[in-house]
Parts: C-alpha cells; structure tokens; sequence
C-alpha cells in the first residue's frame, strides 16, 4: 500500500472487508485489515473506528478525487446495499406475475408455502412437475398438524393438475408419509409406504399418463413391519376414486383420511 493516498487506501480495505462480508452491526465489527491498518499509523491524523468504515472511505475518496467543477450528489453506501440476495421462499405472488412462472400461482395468498423442486418431464408437450412445500406451524398440537405438506402439480398452458400429495416426513402411525418420485418421459411414478397401527403398513406403487393427466397404474398392498422396513404381504384395500385434480383433490390418492 506503501505511495498510495489516505483516501485510496480507505476504499481499498473498506471495499475487500465489504466482500467479505464485514458489516457495521451494532458498532462492534469490523475486519482485521483496519485494526492492522489503524495500529501502523498510530501516529497519523486518521482513526478508524467500527461505525462507518465504508461511508468514511467514500467520503474520504471524493474529497480525494473530486474536481471542482463535480455536480453529482453524494450518494452514501451501506451495508444494506451489499446484502446477499435474500432466499427464494415464495410466500405471495408479485403484482406482475406470469402463466410463465407457475410456482408463483401455486404459492400465490397461501402461508408458509414454498416451490421446493421443479421437473421437466421428458416429454416437452408433458409440461412441468412442480413440487410445493406447505410447512407447518410453529404451534401445531398433534402428530398430523405437524405433517410438512407437499403437493405435486403438473403445470402447462391448458391449466394445472394437482397429481398427488404427501406429507415430507410421517409423524405417527396412520398418518400421511413420504413418497419418491421418478419423472420418465411423460410418465411420473409415485412409489409411497405409510406405517399402520399394530406393525402394519401399506404401499403404493403408481404410475400416471402426463399428457393425459391420468393413472396409468395403481396397485396398493398391505404388509407388515419388519426392522424399519415394509414387507408387502396381501392386497390392499380398494383403490380410491381418482380426483379432478384441483387444489385439495389430486387425482392420485396415497394416504387414506
């Protein structure tokens, strides 16, 4: 740094302290660069002190540098205006929101909602799978109010079709578990085990048609637990009516009210 002026050597350390992501939060942060700056020039007229560093370079650089016939008005900067981008959960969709940003829609006045996956399928008339995550509440008081909701909708331009829903993780026996899911051309498969009172529990094993927005296959078994796993053993209950695949109902039915 040696040759460089005060001011030039403000905004260079108050610039890469910046980058780092060095803050002034509560007057008490600051980077190591200026303590080792400020201990080297003890004896000079300038101090640093924790509140304002990057203001204080700033302003020092167009007293530096500035020329007398400048109009341009002073603009301070921030830390507010180095923030890292803020996270993508969606809660309300903005006022210019487009059919070419379903998941906005799908979140669009709905609490704690969130578009936590979005697949293409093979096929591209098929459309778009996109997974929407309902978390639960801070306050819930049972097992099946603390389900993590997902819903699994097929997004295109002639209209969206809920497929199915499931709950992220089970909580408690003979409430809604988990599904994987395989998206294949314009085919999507849901393979879903729920664990049963008594040391039973149930698959399902689906496949539906995504340009027609239909099951193609659906076969349900009854078993048992063994370990931590579910050991298929006879046929299940009846296979429950498809829905319209409107909100609340999928055309896929996994957990059984």
């Amino acid at each position: 740094m040696a040759g460089n002026s005060v001011a030039e050597v403000a905004v260079e350390i108050a610039l890469e302290e910046a980058k780092k992501g060095v803050f002034e939060t509560a007057n008490n942060n600051r980077g190591p660069r200026i303590d080792e700056y400020q201990e080297e020039h003890q004896g000079g007229k300038v101090r640093f002190h924790a509140a304002g560093v990057i203001t204080l370079a700033v302003t020092l650089s167009l007293h530096a540098c500035r020329k007398p016939s400048a109009s341009a008005p002073f603009v301070p900067v921030t830390s507010s205006s180095l923030r890292p981008e803020a996270q993508s959960t969606v809660h309300e969709a903005p006022k210019d929101a487009s059919r070419t940003a379903p998941e906005y829609s799908l979140c669009h006045g709905r609490p704690r909602c969130s578009v936590s996956d979005r697949l293409p399928a093979g096929n591209p008339d098929a459309g778009h799978v996109v997974v929407v995550r309902l978390a639960a509440p801070a306050d819930a008081k049972d097992d099946e109010a603390r389900c993590d909701r997902r819903e699994y909708w097929l997004t295109r331009s002639e209209g969206d079709l809920l497929l199915t829903e499931d709950c992220e993780s089970q909580w408690g026996a003979e409430n809604a578990g988990p599904a994987t899911i395989t998206v294949s051309g314009a085919f999507v498969t849901f393979h879903y085990v729920e664990f049963l009172a008594n040391d039973e529990c149930e698959i399902v094993d689906a496949t539906l048609r995504l340009l027609q927005g239909r099951t193609e296959t659906h076969v349900r078994h009854l078993g048992k637990v063994v370990g931590n796993t579910c050991r298929p053993s006879r046929k299940g209950a009846p296979i429950p009516v498809p829905g319209s695949g409107m909100l609340d109902h999928p055309i896929l039915v996994l957990h059984r009210p």
